[in-house]
């Protein structure tokens, strides 16, 4: 009887079954790449596999009938197969060929999410150097500013995406959290080269990774890093996602150490504290005086400034003076400067009381970034503060969209609401914020507003004890002043009058920050006169809440009605 298993051996049929498929791989990675360093068509990979299937069943055909030593003819049968065989090869190729769509590689990965919603996380710092904060925030937020011009996604902006805490920083989280398609991290690591920066996409649909690549940190150059990993990655998208960078948007210094500076300062402009502040502003100065032509810098001095302003951490002079001459100078070296414009509004409406300025600044910020969340949140607040609610609603919505989970974003959007009297919306607003950042003390301040004036007393006033209880003994004038309003319109007389005697141990009429939440205590203590008295000051000395006298939902119909007022706001031409 035959044995089979001697006629494979016989026939060599293992050429078929083993050395034919190792040769396809090789032949299979070999295209690939040239694909990957020539920019083929990716789907030329697919082509070779359908040919190499159909080379396959040729293989064993002919091993099959000519294995053997000898001398096999070939038959009329076999003759008709291989003709069969490499005719549904070729057909199959071609209808796979001509019938398929043209992509890039990875393209299938990024077009077939929804939006492109792209998130950059803060880089992995796994280096010994815990100073190198400012290459693990700053490296990923220059790629945010550079991605949001130079490609066709929608980028999360910084203040959404570098809150998450470490278990919240991977894909799945993303995705459902941000609704993100899409996910930029990095790591920093030690090698004997250097430091190593790495960089990897992940298309958060699948979890593929679409773009990976590594570059040393060398000469402390975070320029040229940068570069080399935007192009590697810019390389590597789908024509369709990428559009041209125009070399005047570049805000980088040419010069490493001042650019080191500026990323230094960008850390700690983030920081709550004034030491912070002080420290990030010596930076930016320091990274002028390097590069005395460098507009971000001149920006960052400026927006750090306004910052203080908002907070009256500084006299108002001194704050106001710097800020607008660092915005001249940043337009002046960069006319496109999104950024410039974008502080320049914010000194025209807290500082000059300029609305239609403010207006005109916030809108060429938008136009010259859309995915500035920045800019749509002062726009907002503006038209909010000059009534023009249905517009204010839509720009608080878009910087929702790119800035989903920020304090600032969620707090503009309660915030707008609240004006506007949508009192539900504004309370659901800060709750959503509260419940991300259950320590910030405004947050229970400004919900405790839309409760109050939804009857919700009771609520109001225990999230304004909660306020009281995180900023401790004294906070800021304002936020003292608020959580007296609080309890004032509540009807608590003893809680009022215990904070207002409180409040005039730390401010009185020599040694005021702000001047705005002094008329505020007395206005909430029925003190009118004096609370006027107040008010008047805060127009006469261009004090920063002063937009605030049009809000109407905070102010009593007699107070509205009094003369004096009606002539203040007059004054303030809204």
């Amino acid at each position: 009887m035959a044995n089979p298993f001697n006629d494979l051996k016989k026939k060599q049929i293992w050429r078929s079954l083993v050395a034919y498929p190792a040769a396809a791989f090789v032949i299979l990675q070999a295209v690939d790449f040239f694909i990957v360093n020539y920019d083929l068509n990716p789907k030329l990979l697919t082509l070779t596999l359908i040919l190499l299937i159909g080379g396959f069943f040729i293989s064993f055909t002919w091993n099959w009938n000519h294995g053997e030593k000898g001398i096999q003819e070939f038959s009329r049968k076999e003759l008709l197969l291989y003709g069969a065989l490499i005719a549904s090869t070729l057909l199959g190729g071609s209808y796979y060929w001509f019938k398929t769509p043209y992509i890039t590689e990875n393209s299938n990965s990024l077009l077939s999410v929804a939006s492109n919603r792209l998130a950059v996380l803060p880089f992995e710092n796994k280096s010994s150097d815990s100073s190198l904060l400012y290459l693990s925030e700053g490296i990923p937020e220059n790629f945010i500013n550079r991605l949001s011009r130079t490609t066709n996604f929608k980028v999360l902006s910084r203040n959404s995406t570098f809150i998450l805490e470490e278990f919240e920083r991977t894909s799945d989280w993303v995705k459902v959290n941000l609704n993100a398609d899409l996910v930029l991290t990095g790591k920093i690591e030690n090698s004997k080269d250097g430091l190593v920066i790495s960089c990897d996409l992940i298309n958060t649909q699948d979890h593929t990774q679409i773009w990976g690549d590594k570059a040393i940190f060398e000469n402390g150059d975070v320029n040229s890093l940068e570069d080399k990993m935007m192009a590697s990655l810019l390389n590597r998208l789908p024509n369709q996602s990428t559009i041209t960078e125009k070399s005047e948007t570049n805000d980088a210094s040419s010069i490493p150490e001042a650019q080191s500076h500026y990323m230094k300062g960008r850390v700690l402009s983030y920081g709550s504290t004034i030491e912070k502040s002080e420290l990030a502003l010596e930076h930016f100065r320091k990274a002028i005086e390097i590069d005395p032509k460098f507009a971000a810098a001149y920006v960052a001095i400026a927006n750090e400034k306004i910052i203080q302003a908002i907070f009256s951490t500084a006299k108002r002079d001194e704050i106001f003076n710097e800020a607008r001459l660092a915005v001249q100078t940043a337009l002046a070296y960069n006319p496109n400067s999104a950024g410039a414009y974008d502080v320049d509004g914010a000194i025209k409406f807290y500082g000059n009381f300029d609305w239609e300025g403010a207006e005109n600044s916030y809108r060429k910020s938008i136009e010259l970034n859309p995915y500035n969340a920045n800019a749509y949140i002062r726009y907002s607040a503006l038209l909010a503060a000059m009534k023009k609610y249905d517009m204010a609603i839509e720009m608080a919505d878009k910087a929702i969209s790119l800035d989903p989970i920020s304090i600032s974003s969620l707090h503009n959007l309660g915030w707008v609401h609240l004006i506007a009297r949508n009192f539900k919306k504004s309370e659901e607003a800060f709750n959503e914020a509260l419940t991300l950042h259950p320590t910030w003390a405004w947050g229970y301040v400004k919900r405790g507003y839309a409760q109050l004036f939804q009857n919700k007393c009771d609520e109001a006033q225990e999230g304004a004890t909660k306020a009281k209880e995180l900023v401790g003994n004294w906070g800021s004038e304002l936020i003292e002043s608020a959580i007296i309003f609080i309890h004032g319109q509540c009807g608590n007389e003893t809680k009022t009058n215990a904070l207002t005697k409180e409040f005039f141990k730390h401010v009185n009429d020599t040694n005021y920050k702000d001047p705005f939440a002094v008329f505020s205590v007395y206005n909430t203590n029925d003190e009118i006169e004096k609370a006027l008295d107040w008010a008047e000051l805060c127009v006469k000395e261009k004090a920063v809440g002063s937009y605030l006298f049009n809000i109407d939902v905070f102010y009593s119909k007699h107070l509205l009605n009094h003369p004096r007022f009606i002539e203040l706001r007059k004054e303030m031409n809204f």
